[in-house]
C-alpha cells in the first residue's frame, strides 16, 4: 500500500479525479446499503436493484477505460512505469467486473431457496470491490495525482480531462451527473454547473437541470443552485 502520509498534491492545481470520484464514493455508498438491505425474496425490487449494480460498475468500468486511454497513456510517455500500480489495481477491477456479473447472474437464477444465498454472496463480492475502489481512488488523488503534477502544466492536465469527458456519451454522461451532483458540495456544485452552463446551448443546459440535476438533489439544494447561477448571469 503506498504510504499517502509523505505524498501531498498541490491542491491548488488542477485535479480531474476529485469530482468524479465523489460521485463514485457515493454510488457505491449507496449500493452496499441497497444491496445489504434488499430482499431478495421480492422479485420485482431485485430486478431494480440489480439494474442499478449494473448501471454503476458499467460507469465505474467507462471512468477507467477513460483513464486508460488518456490519463495513463500519456504519463507512460513523460514518467514510463510511473502508472504500473494503478495499471495492475484497473486490471484487478476488472477481473471484479467479471466475477460481480457472474454473481448477478447467480442471483437472477436462483431457486426460490436459493436466492438469499445468491445475493449474500453479491453483497459481499461488491464489499470488497467497493472497498478496494476507494483506497484505489485515494492512491490516484495522492500519488498518481502528485507526478500528473510534476509531468503536466494545468492546461495539459485539462486538456487530458476535455479528452475523456468528450468520448462520454451523452446518456452516460446523465449518470454520472447524476451521481455527482449530490455528491459534490455547494460550491463544488456551483462551480461545476457554471462551467457547464458556459459550454454547453442553452436548451441542452436547461434539460440537464430539468432531467438530471433537479431529481438527484433535494429542493432545498436546487433552488439554492439556482438561485447562485441566477445570480452569477445577473
Amino acid at each position: 500500500m503506498t504510504n499517502i502520509q509523505s505524498i501531498v498534491p498541490d491542491e491548488s492545481r488542477h485535479n480531474f479525479y476529485h469530482a468524479i470520484h465523489k460521485a463514485l464514493r457515493l454510488g457505491h455508498c449507496r449500493m452496499l446499503a441497497a444491496l445489504g438491505s434488499n430482499d431478495y425474496m421480492n422479485q420485482m425490487q431485485t430486478e431494480t436493484m440489480l439494474a442499478d449494480l449494473r448501471g454503476l460498475l458499467a460507469l465505474a468500468a467507462g471512468h477507467l477505460e477513460g483513464e486508460n486511454r488518456e490519463i495513463h497513456a500519456a504519463l507512460e510517455e513523460r514518467a514510463p512505469g510511473a502508472s504500473a500500480h494503478a495499471a495492475e489495481d484497473h486490471e484487478d477491477h476488472e477481473r471484479s467486473f467479471a466475477e460481480l456479473e457472474s454473481l448477478i447472474r447467480a442471483v437472477e437464477t436462483a431457486t426460490k431457496a436459493g436466492r438469499e444465498s445468491a445475493g449474500r454472496a453479491l453483497y459481499r463480492r461488491y464489499a470488497i470491490f467497493a472497498a478496494h475502489d476507494i483506497e484505489h481512488m485515494n492512491e490516484e488523488e495522492t500519488a498518481l495525482l502528485a507526478v500528473l503534477q510534476d509531468r503536466f502544466s494545468d492546461d495539459e492536465l485539462r486538456e487530458i480531462e476535455h479528452r475523456i469527458v468528450s468520448a462520454i456519451p451523452p446518456q452516460k454522461m446523465a449518470a454520472y451527473m447524476a451521481l455527482m451532483a449530490p455528491a459534490l458540495n455547494h460550491g463544488e456544485r456551483v462551480e461545476l454547473l457554471a462551467k457547464l452552463q458556459k459550454a454547453m446551448p442553452e436548451p441542452v443546459f436547461r434539460g440537464l437541470l430539468s432531467d438530471t440535476i433537479k431529481p438527484s438533489l433535494p429542493a432545498n439544494d436546487y433552488a439554492a443552485v439556482i438561485g447562485e447561477l441566477m445570480m452569477r448571469a445577473a
